[in-house]
């Protein structure tokens, strides 16, 4: 059988079948978990005026944030429709949202120390350059500002079972071989969650870090989680370090 095109198969997967693999049954149920671990830390009583969510997708997280705010940026490197509209919908007096192109690794369009808030959602595992990309996430959140990511414990024990029976399942389903589900999840997913969790603690050494992780909190192994959400308060430079914990 001939491997496809990378580009291609990746371009055609996120187009036409993205959200019925990852939103849909099973699948849906565990993304709308993953969603809500990232916002628990967050209520109706926090405000982060300027909000920046980095590979924003369909627009799929917004609905889960609970904590006020004025701006809202989606950014993501392909033009997404249900993003636009998402943002169109969500928008309103005192409120606004918007969905842009942009690179999450360079943050281009973005300003040094201009956003309150920052959200990542499963975007390391894709990402060329993860530690660039830390770096240029820190550069643009206020000091006294957070940094919300979640990290997939892929290629975990547990996260590879939960994988075969939701969405490598729900991609059969939609005609993808499993060679070509497989060929698509190496070339995405290319990172591996123990050096991304350790790029992240590493980058944020100076600054408050908290990490929590599902379903066994407790136990640091990343086979054994299916997930870890890391909230991280910048710190100014004169500001003392808590360092990481959880």
């Amino acid at each position: 059988m001939t491997v496809p095109d990378l580009n291609d198969e990746l371009d055609r997967y996120y187009a036409e079948h993205y959200d019925a693999v990852v939103h849909s049954a099973t699948s849906g149920a565990v993304q709308r978990l993953f969603h809500s671990a990232v916002e628990r830390p967050w209520s109706v009583d926090h405000e982060f005026l300027t909000v920046l969510e980095v590979g924003a997708t369909s627009g799929e997280h917004l609905e889960f944030v609970r904590h006020r705010f004025s701006r809202y940026i989606m950014l993501d490197i392909r033009d997404s429709v249900g993003a636009r509209e998402a943002a169109a919908r969500a928008s309103g007096p005192g409120t606004t949202v918007e969905f842009t192109v942009g690179d999450a690794q360079d943050l281009a369009s973005i300003a040094d120390a201009s956003v309150d808030r920052l959200v990542s959602m499963c975007l390391l595992h894709h990402l060329d350059d993860p530690r660039g990309s830390l770096q240029h996430w820190r550069r643009v959140v206020k000091p006294g500002g957070v940094l919300s990511i979640f990290l997939p414990c892929d290629p975990g024990l547990l996260w590879r079972a939960g994988r075969a029976a939701t969405t490598f399942r729900t991609a059969k389903a939609q005609g993808y071989s499993a060679l070509e589900i497989r060929y698509i999840n190496a070339c995405d997913h290319r990172n591996h969650v123990a050096s991304l969790r350790w790029l992240i603690e590493g980058t944020f050494n100076n600054d408050d870090l908290s990490v929590h992780r599902f379903p066994f909190g407790p136990v640091e192994s990343w086979n054994a989680n299916l997930f870890m959400t890391f909230q991280v308060r910048k710190q100014s430079l004169l500001e003392p370090s808590g360092g990481a914990h959880g």
